[in-house]
């Protein structure tokens, strides 16, 4: 049945879900049919944030630098964590769900017999709020791909490549060169760009030099350096320096430190100052804005839970994410067990991501997902290497595991979460409505 302005967040989703015969669908000819039907205005500047890992943080690390500067800022994101909600933030606040009910409804109106997938829908409704809502600068986050993903449909003031590596190689290709030239289809002709990966492929740099971007590359333009006491510095160099000047940025240092943090950390708060820099003539902060970025954090991404045992929780799901949770962990010193809350999707790299986190994790704890991708207990327990000590908790559900083994851990014993969105998902959703007071 279909939904109206009326109706309530969950019968959209459901709804939503269910009028494209495919889940994913890559191509922009439908969404863009729509968007022309619906006539919106495009935000005053785009920002587009693309890659394999890395985009969400970098999204949250440019809305606070912008935020801080006073101007108006939405930011979609996907997938969420706990509500749909998560997925437009205006101004710092997730948006009202009769709000995204009300862009839903438009949307459907628009497409008349257009198929739409959940995605391409969703991002859509996206831009009906904001551009009612008339922000100044749109943060948005690219979804699995890049050239045919559905938030490229707005031409971006600023396209920035977070970091390429093997993910959805199904839909994207099987290397890191055929990933990166998916990927860089956001960068626009004579448009601004940033390469934040420290090691592009090839593919990404010859699309930029081939649309003639002005562009700040990680390496050529810009470094990232870990001095001795641990402490990160970035600095313009080069091209990157000549740039900033030209634009007008002499009122901000091309030095920062960023303090002491993970490699991965530094990659993604230096892209994002690239970012400012790139777009200091156009959208003006101040130091104190960009140092408001160093503090920014985004939950479920290496998040660390203090306590006499503590808890990490991170939606990493690739080899790639799944090394920089691993080199984190190895960095911090425990006396105890480490016990891992484990669940992936099935279309996921499990060995190579269980490699990298087996030196690290002292016993295995599997849940099971509720995703038609997710794969049983028993399927999840084979994907593991030999010598996974798996401890069969006797339970199905990711909160129960939990739940489980964080009461039968000790002051010293710490508790890895991590492998999937809908895992760390449930696991917020549990701590929100306090399941272990």
């Amino acid at each position: 049945m279909r939904p109206n302005a009326g109706s309530t967040l969950e019968a959209w989703t459901e709804y939503i879900q269910s009028i494209h015969f495919r889940s994913i669908d890559l191509s922009l000819d439908r969404p863009r049919r729509v968007l022309h039907r619906l006539g919106l205005q495009q935000p005053n500047t785009v920002i587009t944030v693309g890659g394999t890992n890395g985009k969400g943080t970098t999204v949250r690390l440019l809305e606070t630098a912008y935020r801080s500067a006073g101007y108006s800022v939405g930011c979609y994101t996907s997938p969420h964590l706990i509500s749909y909600c998560e997925r437009l933030a205006i101004n710092g606040v997730d948006v009202e769900s009769q709000k995204l009910c009300n862009a839903f409804a438009a949307v459907d109106a628009a497409r008349c017999d257009i198929p739409l997938t959940y995605f391409e829908f969703g991002t859509l409704a996206a831009f009906v709020v904001l551009a009612e809502e008339k922000i100044q600068v749109a943060i948005l986050e690219v979804g699995m791909g890049g050239r045919l993903d559905a938030v490229n449909l707005l031409n971006a003031d600023l396209a920035v490549i977070t970091s390429v590596d093997l993910d959805h190689q199904a839909w994207l290709g099987t290397t890191r060169e055929r990933i990166g030239k998916e990927k860089a289809g956001v960068f626009r002709y004579c448009s601004l760009a940033v390469v934040a990966d420290p090691l592009p492929p090839h593919s990404v740099l010859e699309q930029v030099q081939r649309l003639k971007c002005h562009a700040l590359v990680n390496g050529r333009d810009y470094v990232l350096r870990c001095e001795q006491n641990g402490q990160w510095t970035w600095a313009l160099t080069g091209q990157g320096a000549r740039i900033t000047t030209a634009s007008g940025s002499r009122t901000l240092p091309e030095t920062w430190s960023l303090g002491v943090c993970s490699a991965v950390r530094a990659a993604n708060v230096g892209g994002a100052l690239a970012c400012v820099y790139q777009m200091i003539h156009r959208l003006p902060v101040s130091q104190g804005d960009i140092r408001s970025m160093f503090s920014a954090a985004l939950s479920g991404r290496r998040e660390r839970r203090p306590g006499p045992v503590p808890v990490w929780l991170d939606v990493a799901h690739n080899p790639h994410a799944v090394r920089a949770l691993s080199e984190e962990l190895r960095s911090e010193s425990v006396s105890g067990t480490t016990r891992a809350v484990f669940a992936m999707l099935g279309d996921k790299d499990i060995e190579s991501c269980v490699s990298l986190m087996s030196e690290v994790i002292d016993e295995w704890h599997l849940c099971e997902l509720a995703d038609e991708r997710a794969l049983t207990i028993p399927a999840l327990r084979r994907r593991l290497t030999a010598d996974c000590r798996v401890v069969d908790p006797g339970l199905l559900s990711a909160t129960d595991v939990f739940c489980k083994v964080v009461s039968e851990s000790v002051p010293g014993d710490r508790v890895v979460v991590f492998g999937s969105f809908y895992l760390v998902g449930d696991i917020l959703k549990a701590l929100k409505n306090g399941a272990l007071s």
